[in-house]
């Protein structure tokens, strides 16, 4: 039985090893200078998704600042980038970027009616 049990825990702790290893913050895979506006919001979305918040802004502002012409991208930037900023618990912060999508990109439907529903969620909870 107490075989049995260390072989086991050999078997958890390789196992939690190899996650914490995997765990590792996303790198972007072309050069800066060869992305495009949808390079750039995929790598913020994977900063996002692997907890690198404030990277994950860093990106997005990048996309709007880069891009600008690039309408969509920019709104989908800047519901997400708002979107961080809730997801960090900076509501004030998140709901003046979530004005801003409706603001700037009101021609993008999709960000906006997301956009209003977290305004709405965030003054609820105020």
């Amino acid at each position: 039985m107490k075989k049995y049990l260390n072989i086991v825990l050999i078997i958890f702790f390789i196992s939690f090893i190899n996650y914490s290893c995997s765990n590792d913050k996303p790198m972007l895979k072309k050069p800066l200078n060869k992305c495009t506006s949808k390079d750039l919001l995929e790598y913020g979305r994977s900063l996002f998704n692997a907890g690198y918040y404030r990277d994950a802004i860093r990106e997005y502002r990048k996309v709007i600042g880069t891009f600008p012409d690039n309408k969509n991208d920019c709104a989908w930037a800047q519901y997400e980038l708002a979107y961080s900023y809730y997801y960090m618990g900076e509501y004030k912060i998140a709901l003046r970027e979530f004005k801003k999508v409706k603001q700037l990109y009101p021609e993008v439907r999709g960000a906006v009616i997301l956009a209003q529903k977290m305004i709405k969620k965030i003054l609820v909870n105020m």
